[in-house]
């Protein structure tokens, strides 16, 4: 599960992001959750590679703006909630449409390591570093030797 709030992904450090577990204020969080889905589109880019040749298929996706209860402590979810429902926007099964599309259409077999929208089901072109294969198999190698540190 990706987002467009990977555009707002602030500066990518690798290793150091991904045992970043300092503290966070309501302003930084946007920039950590932008970053996360970053690293989500790079990691299925290389998941792809890993499984050349096996038949298997990953994709990273952009499900829209969905109600779901994410940001909740914020003062204004509430708030925005109603509106929103008002407005007949953020409804889960438009989002979970792409993810079903993802599995069954086999039009999306044919290609493996995407990035894919909501409502359309076109290909995404990720924000810089989302595509760099560098990075995507540096991050790959860092997530499995934080792994490995974590389990030892």
């Amino acid at each position: 599960m990706a987002s467009e709030a990977s555009r707002n992904h602030g500066e990518l450090k690798l290793p150091e992001d991904l045992i970043n577990t300092s503290n966070f204020s309501a302003r930084g969080s946007s920039e950590i959750y932008g970053k996360t889905k970053l690293l989500n589109i790079m990691f299925t880019a290389e998941l792809a590679r890993q499984f050349t040749g096996t038949g298997v298929t990953v994709h990273a996706l952009n499900p829209g703006f969905n109600v779901t209860g994410l940001g909740r402590e914020l003062w204004f979810a509430p708030i925005l909630e109603r509106v929103l429902k008002i407005l007949h926007i953020g409804n889960p099964r438009k989002g979970a449409d792409i993810i079903i599309r993802l599995m069954i259409d086999p039009k999306y077999q044919e290609t493996t390591g995407r990035y894919f929208n909501v409502g359309t089901g076109n290909p995404i072109v990720p924000v810089h570093p989302g595509g760099d294969k560098e990075m995507q198999i540096k991050l790959w190698n860092d997530t499995r030797l934080v792994i490995h540190q974590i389990t030892q």
